[in-house]
């Protein structure tokens, strides 16, 4: 176990001691997620950059299969265990066990997989848990494979390996695709060369001058890649040690294990305002804080009423506008695939620009929707503010309330104890339609995948009708080139004009539905503490003072706790 993880895991438990049998509210599900939290870092790059042969090499066994043609359709989490076998995982989260052999021929049923998780007794993998590695299929794979992958991994992973052969020479606007993809999810990366033993060490210098060149241009000067020889395994064992699991960790929870400690001290200072107030400040204050439940649902319905018309047609124009512009930056990579008659690396490239334009303005636009949802519920709270002033809790009660919505609403990845488990519900199939709606979100991340999940499958479905339209002409440029910007575009626009809206629609009422239960959990929560201590007032004075003394040991106790395990 981590050293983080250990500081946060006996930080909760005190605070479980702490607060047992206590009216204060603690989010008691942070510790099995503390304790069961894996860091998944997922392999990525094209299928001749040697993924799976750097991957055998850090095992020290091939257990991978690698040929000339992608082997991979499956993404392949590497996991130790002392008895090896293989987990295939359905998409309903359903598992098949089989042994480590069917990984040769589980291809064949890949449509039936979401993903795999292999088993193997590796020291090399015990020796890096708990990072959970991530063969990934590469970019010559099936367009519904690589999708299915890179839409599962993209929002768990904690930061990527990207591989890229010495050979290829630079960073492909594919790959350069893919990096801002991530970057966009606020997901690092480690960038390793392979096969540089394949050429001399003048030529490997000049090639990673240049890629350390684009790098920095695109993703900053700190960012630069390693070259990988002939023992790739221990150099990749070296990547993975630089990248400080501990810290890695720490990021995940550091900022909700203290805004929690933040806001249970909060609750604590309000319990022992209510024990220096009267029956009747009490009393004004409990009417107050159910009046702004009132409100609340009110401001609710008000927001709702007008959803479609103030926020989703503007997040549509916007994301196509966007979206236009990404396919006509990538035209002539497009005109040189669709005259070499590649389809399939045509749909490939068609659907990463997609799904990265959309990813980037969707995010862009949930981040403005969310705050601004919040401010309007928060402004009609406001009133409510100078009623809460008696507490001696804020100067601005709503603002504070917002602030702490909005922070829910802003972290940027889910703790996942379980990697089968989706950010969503199942998804529902509309026979008429075929539009995918998924529910159940939680974060603005969760929003952005969750909304750019189905429309990447959608691609998938209507990429092979346009695609057609390659198969009866010649091979000039520029008819590609017309074609292009005069069917294909205007087909894909218009086939996501019609598909987006209901989508957006849906998660739009459902990231309303998480703000308002988000004002909803913070004010009772404050009325919880507020009704407790108001049954205890009809306590004997002495019995009062009893109650302060302990309420302001545990206020103590709490930022003791804290000031251990978290401000270290």
């Amino acid at each position: 176990m981590l050293d983080s993880q250990k500081a946060f895991a006996t930080y909760l438990k005190k605070m479980q001691a702490l607060l047992n049998g206590q009216a204060f509210s603690f989010d008691q599900s942070l510790l099995p997620k503390v304790m069961e939290t894996e860091l998944v870092v997922p392999v990525i790059g094209a299928f001749s950059a040697g993924k799976s042969s750097l991957l055998n090499a850090l095992m020290g066994k091939d257990i991978l299969p690698v040929g000339i043609a992608p082997e991979t359709e499956l993404a392949t989490e590497l996991r130790y265990s002392s008895e090896p076998y293989l987990l295939a995982i359905k998409p309903d989260g359903v598992q098949e066990r089989l042994p480590v052999e069917a990984l040769s021929s589980i291809n064949r049923r890949s449509s039936e997989f979401s993903h795999l998780r292999l088993y193997l007794d590796s020291e090399a993998l015990k020796a890096i848990a708990p990072l959970v590695l991530v063969d990934m299929p590469g970019f010559g794979s099936s367009l519904e494979n690589h999708n299915k992958a890179i839409a599962y991994y993209l929002p768990r992973g904690v930061h990527f390996v990207v591989l890229t052969s010495i050979e290829d020479g630079n960073i492909t606007q594919s790959m350069l695709r893919k990096l801002d993809e991530l970057k966009t999810y606020n997901t690092d990366f480690t960038f390793l060369l392979s096969k540089c033993n394949l050429r001399a060490a003048d030529q490997v210098e000049d090639v990673q001058a240049y890629i350390d060149d684009q790098l920095g241009v695109y993703f900053g000067e700190h960012c630069r890649s390693i070259t990988l020889g002939n023992r790739g395994g221990e150099e990749l064992t070296r990547a993975l040690t630089a990248l400080q699991p501990d810290a890695l960790f720490s990021r995940l929870f550091i900022d909700i294990l203290k805004d929690q400690n933040f806001e249970l001290l909060a609750q604590i200072n309000l319990a022992l305002s209510m024990l220096k107030k009267d029956k009747t400040e009490s009393e004004q204050t409990a009417r107050a804080l159910e009046q702004a439940l009132v409100k609340l649902l009110e401001q609710r319905k008000d927001v709702e009423s007008d959803l479609k018309d103030r926020y989703s047609g503007k997040m549509l124009d916007r994301s196509l506008r966007g979206l236009d512009n990404a396919l006509n930056d990538s035209l002539d990579e497009l005109v040189t695939l669709g005259s070499s008659k590649n389809s399939s690396a045509l749909s490939n490239a068609l659907s990463d620009i997609i799904r990265s334009s959309l990813a980037s303005t969707i995010k862009s636009e949930v981040q403005d929707i969310s705050t601004s949802m919040v401010d309007r519920i928060a402004s009609n709270l406001s009133a409510t503010s100078s009623q809460m002033s008696v507490l001696d809790i804020s100067g601005n009660w709503s603002e504070e309330l917002s602030n702490k919505v909005k922070f829910s609403l802003e972290r940027t990845t889910e703790m996942l104890s379980d990697w089968s488990t989706r950010l969503s519900n199942r998804a529902e199939d509309d026979k008429n339609s075929g539009v995918m709606l998924y529910r159940s979100l939680s974060t603005v991340l969760a929003v952005t995948t969750t909304v750019v999940n189905p429309l990447v499958e959608l691609v998938i479905i209507f990429l092979p009708e346009i695609l057609k339209m390659f198969k009866g002409g010649g091979n000039e440029r520029e008819t590609f080139r017309q074609k292009l910007t005069g069917e294909v575009f205007p087909n894909i626009k218009a086939e996501l004009r019609g598909k987006i809206p209901a989508i957006i629609d849906e998660q739009l009422n459902a990231m309303l539905k998480k703000i308002s239960d988000g004002f909803e959990e913070q004010i009772n929560k404050q009325k919880h503490v507020i009704d407790s201590i108001a049954q205890e007032s009809l306590q004997l004075e002495a019995q009062i003072s009893e109650k302060t003394a302990v309420v302001e040991n545990l206020a103590n106790a709490v930022k003791a706790a804290a000031n251990e395990h978290l401000y270290k």
